[in-house]
C-alpha cells in the first residue's frame, strides 16, 4: 500500500468513527467519507490483457476500444478518449462523481443474457444477484482510470446511485438501498431501505423500471418514470415528495433547477411549471406545461440503422439511415466549463439505438415559462459512430469540464419485451447476439481548442470554507457538488459566508441562487427556520427571477402555517414582479395555505393572468375543498359571470363540477387495500387518460367512454382480459369515428392493472366492485396462450358461462 492509500485508509477510519460529517464533530476533522478507492484496490488493466480475437470471427465483431476510438466522428474541434472500458467496467449503466473525482458505477451483465427467448424467461434469468457497484479512479492524472474497487455485489438490475458523504444510495427495484462501509476496507458491508416504492420489481419488462437519484438544486433526489416519489434526508430521517412522471430515463437539470429527462421517443422533456403540485387535487391533473417535449426527434446516424420497427415505412432512409428517435436514454444539459460558454445550458441527448449523441441548444428566458430547444446543426450529429454496438446509456457532467458517456457497447439493445423478430433476425444476421455482459466502456469528449487539467478538487482535502468558494464556481458540478457536501454537513461556521453569498449581487446569480437552496438544506438545529425565512424574505428582492421563485418555495412552510407573517411580501411580489414564472410560483405556493387572504391573492394573480393554461392548471390544483370559497372571490371581487364566456366561464365551470364530482365520490366502503389500488389507480390512469380523457368521457376518434361502459362494469373475468390482451371491435360506448383496436397491455404488473381497473370501476358514478391483484395474476396464467385481442363476442362466451 502506498502512502497516499495510508492515508486515506486514515481518513477513511475517523471519518467512520464519527458518523458522517455533522455539526461540530466534524470541524475538528474537517474531512469528508472518502470511501477510498485505494483500499482492496485492483490495478488497471491494459488492453493487451483482454483477447479481443476471441470475438474476430464474428461477422460484426466486438472492437477493443482503441479500434472503437477510430469509428466515431464528432463534431469539428471535439475529440473522444477512452476512461475505463472492460473487464473494469460491463454493461454500465449509471454512475455518480463523488466529491473527490472518483466514478462509483452499476452495471447490469445479466440484461437480455439471451435473445431467442419470450420476455418471462428473459426476466427469470436477468434477475440474478450479478450486478456490482464499482469504483474507479485516476491516480496519476492522466485521464485514464487506473484503480478499480468493487464496493458492493450481489445487486439485482440495479438503476442508480447516488454518493453521500456517509454512505451510497443505490436503486434496486423495488428498494433504494443506503449502504455503508462499517469496518474500514472499502467495501459496503451493511444496507437499510430508506424507500420501497422505487418500481415493481415483479414487472419482466425492466424498461419500466425508473431511473435517477438526482440530487436537485431543491435538495431533493429526483427519479423519473412512473410514480416514483422524490426522497430527502431530512434531520436523519427519509422523507417523501411526490414527483409524477417526467420522462422515461434520467434526470438533469439546469443552471436554474429545471429538471430534464427523456424517452424513447422524445429525446428532451421539461416540466415548464413549477414540479411537485399535481397530487393536491384528486380531480384536476395538471398537463399543461408538464412532461413538455422541447426538442424536435430527427435523427442523421452515419451507418444503416437496425431498429425494432426498420421494416415499416418511414422509418428508415433509402440509406438505411433511421428518420426518428426510437431508444433516446439519459439526456444531460451541459454545465460544465471546458467547451466554452455557447455550450453551457445546450442538451446532449444518447440515442443508443442509433449509435449517436445528439446536441441541442436550449433557449428562454429564466423569467418566463416557455423553453424551447433547437438542433445545433442540420444533417449531422455532435456524435455518431460506425460501431453498431457503441450504445450511449448515459451522460454526465464531469469535475474536468468534459462530458463522460457511458457505454453498454453491446450488440442487442433492445428487451424481450419489446424485440421485434425483424430486429432480432438482423442482430442474429451480424452475429450481434453474442457476447452478452462482457463489454462496456466510459468515454470522455474534450474541446480541443481550450485548455484541459485532469487534476480535479478534492473535497475531502478541503477546509470546509473553500467549499463555500465552489459555489461561486464557472463548472456546474462542482456547484452542485459544494452544495451537497455544505448541505450534508451544515457546518455552523459557514452561515455568514453563505449568508453573504445569497445577498451580494455582484456573484453570478447562479451562486445566489445556490447559496440560499444550500441555507434551506441546512440541517434546522443549525440554521433554524426563524433565520431561514428572514434570509428568503430578503432574496424576494433579487435582481433574478428564479432567485425570486426558489425563495418563494423555500417560504412554502411558513404560507402553509403562517401565511399572515408573509402576507406583506407576497402581495409586494403580485402587484410588482413582472416575470411569469415568478408569478406561477407564487400562486402554486399559495394553494399550500388555507388562510383566506391567501385565496385572495390567487383570486387577484389567476384573474390577471387567466388566459394562460398554466396558471388556470395551477389554482385548481391548489383549492381543494376551497372551490366554492375561490368561486365566490372570483364572482364577487372580479365580477367573473358563469355565463360570460371564455377562459374565466371555463373556470367556474371547472370549479363548480369539482364539488360535484367530489360530493358523488363516496369510497367509504373501500377497505384501507382496496383505497390504496385506488389511489394508485388514480396515479396510472393519467396515461389511460390520453386516449379516454383525464374524466372517463372518451377522446372523439381515440377512445371511447369509461364512465357507465359495460364492460368497465362487467365481470373481472372481461374486463381484465381487455386489459391484458387488448380488444377488438364495436360496443356500445364506440364512437362511429373510432376505428382500430386497444393493444394490450399485458407488460404492466399484476398491482397496476387492478389498480387501474379499481379505480376506473369505482369513478365517475361507475359502482363496480374492486379487483385485487391476485385476480389479475389468476386470469393472466389462464390466458397466458393468447396471442390475438379479445372481440365482444368471446367476451360475452366467457361472462355467460361464469353465470
Amino acid at each position: 500500500m502506498n502512502e497516499f492509500s495510508k492515508v486515506n485508509l486514515v481518513i477513511w477510519a475517523i471519518i467512520l468513527c464519527i458518523g458522517g460529517c455533522g455539526g461540530e464533530k466534524f470541524e475538528t476533522t474537517h474531512n469528508l467519507l472518502t470511501l477510498s478507492s485505494t483500499i482492496s484496490q485492483t490495478p488497471g488493466t491494459g488492453l493487451q490483457e483482454f483477447d479481443y480475437e476471441a470475438f474476430s470471427h464474428l461477422k460484426v465483431p466486438p472492437l477493443s476500444p482503441v479500434q472503437a476510438l477510430e469509428k466515431f466522428k464528432l463534431e469539428e474541434g471535439f475529440r473522444i478518449e477512452v476512461v475505463a472500458h472492460e473487464p473494469m467496467v460491463v454493461d454500465p449503466i449509471a454512475m455518480d462523481i463523488d466529491v473527490d473525482g472518483r466514478l462509483w458505477v452499476i452495471d447490469m451483465p445479466s440484461y437480455m443474457p439471451a435473445h431467442d427467448l419470450d420476455v418471462l424467461e428473459t426476466s427469470t434469468l436477468e434477475k440474478v444477484p450479478e450486478a456490482r457497484v464499482v469504483v474507479l479512479e485516476d491516480t496519476d492524472k492522466d485521464g485514464k482510470m487506473d484503480l478499480h474497487r468493487i464496493f458492493y455485489t450481489g445487486l439485482i438490475l440495479p438503476r442508480a446511485i447516488k454518493v453521500l458523504t456517509d454512505g451510497v444510495l443505490v436503486a434496486e427495484p423495488p428498494n433504494v438501498w443506503y449502504i455503508k462501509d462499517t469496518d474500514g476496507d472499502g467495501k459496503g458491508d451493511a444496507k437499510e431501505s430508506v424507500y420501497n416504492g422505487y418500481g415493481d420489481h415483479t414487472d419482466p419488462n425492466i424498461h419500466s423500471y425508473p431511473g435517477g437519484l438526482m440530487w436537485g438544486m431543491d435538495n431533493w433526489l429526483h427519479s423519473s418514470n412512473n410514480n416514483v416519489e422524490s426522497i430527502r434526508k431530512v434531520n436523519g430521517e427519509w422523507k417523501t415528495m411526490p414527483f409524477r412522471r417526467l420522462g422515461q430515463w434520467g434526470m438533469s437539470q439546469d443552471n436554474w433547477g429545471r429538471l430534464y429527462s427523456s424517452n424513447n421517443s422524445r429525446p428532451l422533456q421539461t416540466h415548464l411549471v413549477p414540479y411537485g403540485y399535481s397530487d393536491r387535487h384528486p380531480q384536476f391533473e395538471m398537463t399543461s406545461g408538464k412532461n413538455v417535449s422541447i426538442g424536435g426527434d430527427t435523427l442523421w446516424p452515419s451507418h444503416p440503422t437496425g431498429v425494432n420497427r426498420g421494416y415499416r415505412e418511414g422509418v428508415l432512409r433509402e440509406d438505411g439511415t433511421l428518420i426518428r428517435a426510437t431508444a433516446v436514454s439519459s439526456t444531460v444539459i451541459y454545465r460544465g466549463d471546458q467547451f466554452g460558454d455557447e455550450y453551457v445550458g445546450n442538451a446532449f441527448s444518447p440515442e443508443p439505438g442509433a449509435n449517436l449523441v445528439k446536441r441541442y441548444i436550449v433557449e428562454g428566458d429564466p423569467g418566463e415559462i416557455e423553453v424551447k430547444a433547437r438542433y445545433a446543426y442540420e444533417g449531422k450529429e455532435f456524435l455518431t459512430s460506425n460501431d453498431e454496438r457503441f450504445r450511449p446509456i448515459n451522460i454526465y457532467n464531469s469535475p474536468d469540464g468534459t462530458l463522460y458517456i457511458l457505454d453498454m457497447y453491446r450488440g442487442i439493445l433492445e428487451h424481450a419485451s419489446h424485440l421485434t423478430d425483424y430486429l432480432r433476425n438482423h442482430a442474429v444476421e451480424r452475429d450481434l447476439q453474442i457476447p452478452t455482459g462482457t463489454f462496456g466502456r466510459i468515454y470522455r469528449v474534450i474541446r480541443e481548442d481550450r485548455p484541459l487539467s485532469y487534476e480535479v478538487p478534492q473535497f475531502s482535502r478541503m477546509q470546509p470554507e473553500e467549499w463555500v468558494g465552489y459555489l461561486g464556481h464557472k463548472n456546474g458540478l462542482l456547484r452542485d457538488q459544494a452544495q451537497q457536501v455544505l448541505v450534508q454537513c451544515s457546518v455552523p461556521k459557514l452561515i455568514p459566508a453563505l449568508e453573504s453569498l445569497v445577498q451580494d449581487d455582484t456573484h453570478e446569480p447562479y451562486t445566489r441562487l445556490q447559496a440560499l437552496w444550500t441555507l434551506e438544506g441546512y440541517q434546522r438545529s443549525v440554521y433554524s427556520s426563524d433565520k431561514l425565512s428572514r434570509m428568503v424574505k430578503l432574496a424576494l428582492e433579487d435582481g433574478h427571477p428564479r432567485v425570486r421563485a426558489a425563495a418563494i418555495r423555500i417560504l412554502e412552510p411558513t404560507i402553509a402555517s403562517n401565511y399572515t407573517d408573509v402576507q406583506e411580501q407576497l402581495i409586494k411580489v403580485a402587484e410588482n414582479d413582472a416575470s411569469a414564472y415568478v408569478q406561477l410560483q407564487l400562486l402554486a405556493s399559495l394553494g399550500e395555505s388555507k388562510d383566506e387572504g391567501s385565496l385572495e391573492l390567487m383570486a387577484k394573480i389567476l384573474n390577471e393572468r387567466i388566459d394562460s393554461p398554466y396558471f388556470q392548471e395551477m389554482a385548481l390544483t391548489g383549492v381543494y375543498n376551497r372551490e366554492t370559497q375561490l368561486s365566490g372571490i372570483l364572482k364577487k371581487q372580479f365580477d367573473w359571470q358563469p355565463d360570460g364566456g371564455g377562459p374565466q366561464s371555463q373556470m367556474l365551470e371547472k370549479l363548480a363540477m369539482a364539488q360535484e364530482m367530489k360530493n358523488e365520490l363516496d369510497l367509504s366502503h373501500l377497505t384501507t387495500g382496496q383505497m390504496a389500488l385506488f389511489k394508485n389507480g388514480e396515479q396510472e390512469f393519467k396515461t389511460c387518460g390520453a386516449c379516454h380523457g383525464m374524466e372517463g368521457k372518451g377522446l372523439d376518434g381515440v377512445g371511447p367512454r369509461l364512465d357507465g361502459s359495460e364492460w368497465v362494469k362487467s365481470d373481472p373475468e372481461a374486463v381484465v382480459r381487455i386489459i391484458l390482451q387488448g380488444f377488438a371491435g364495436a360496443s356500445a360506448e364506440r364512437s362511429e369515428n373510432i376505428t382500430g383496436v386497444m393493444p394490450g397491455h399485458s407488460y404492466l404488473s399484476d398491482k397496476e392493472i387492478a389498480s387501474v381497473l379499481t379505480f376506473i370501476r369505482q369513478s365517475w358514478g361507475n359502482k363496480a366492485t374492486p379487483i385485487e391483484p391476485e385476480k389479475v395474476s389468476q386470469i393472466r396464467e389462464v390466458t397466458r396462450e393468447k396471442s390475438d385481442t379479445w372481440t365482444p363476442e368471446e367476451l360475452r362466451k366467457i361472462l355467460n358461462n361464469q353465470l
